[in-house]
């Protein structure tokens, strides 16, 4: 490829990373549009509180929990992170009760993105996973278990880009469901955690929160780093 291909193509790299800015800043926007008007109302504002929500679900009795697994396994469709829905459960039904809530909802969530990666969005998944991501995630396709495990781990990794990822590159599902529920399980624990802590403050319990949060956070970082951790 002549020297001319490559400057072209490192322009339209550019170009493509720039219209990737702008629209993520759009929806940024959007979002934060949309939110500042449902604040400015009264009822909207009013819906929004932890209270009328806790309130709304307790509600609906045995229904609360299957109401929280189907906002779990819409969310990730949305980009919605897993995170209210747990901490609304821990919340409602304790540690115990609230992580096994919040895990099933993750869990159900991610295997239906996951199915509609494959199929029916694939073609929205592919255009909206960052395609700088799929060379590094390549390792994905030869240990689809221990990379799985390694991003749902680490707190900060986009789980609705990793159930697309998994979607396109054709991940196995035994390792998939595998790697999400023992990944997802340690922030599943820490977010109830947090959600009965709201309703029962206590100082232990925030230090614990903390001290699992960054023992999660160094393991997700040394594991890869372990000798062997990658290889056969």
């Amino acid at each position: 490829m002549t020297d001319s291909h490559h400057q072209a193509d490192a322009l339209l790299s550019k170009a493509d990373r720039r219209g990737a800015r702008r629209k993520m800043l759009v929806r940024v926007l959007v979002a934060a549009s949309l939110l500042a008007v449902a604040c400015a109302v009264p009822a909207a504002r009013n819906g929004l509180t932890a209270e009328y929500i806790t309130a709304l679900i307790e509600r609906m009795g045995v229904m609360g929990p299957l109401g929280l697994v189907f906002v779990g396994l819409v969310g990730p469709i949305f980009f919605v992170p897993r995170m209210p829905v747990c901490i609304v459960a821990g919340l409602l039904y304790g540690l115990t009760m609230g992580s096994i809530v919040g895990l099933v909802a993750g869990t159900a969530g991610s295997i239906v993105h996951y199915y509609l990666s494959m199929g029916l969005l694939s073609r929205s998944a592919s255009r909206l996973t960052p395609q700088r991501w799929l060379r590094p995630l390549s390792a994905i396709r030869t240990h689809p278990f221990r990379a799985l495990l390694l991003l749902r781990l680490f707190p900060l990794s986009n789980a609705s880009v990793v159930n697309m990822v998994a979607g396109l590159l054709r991940v196995p599902f035994i390792p998939y469901v595998g790697a999400t529920v023992m990944g997802t399980l340690p922030i599943t624990v820490i977010y109830a955690l947090w959600g009965q802590t709201a309703r029962q403050p206590s100082g232990a319990h925030v230090a614990l929160s903390i001290v699992l949060l960054v023992s999660l956070t160094l393991l997700a970082w040394l594991l890869p780093r372990a000798r062997g951790f990658f290889q056969r």
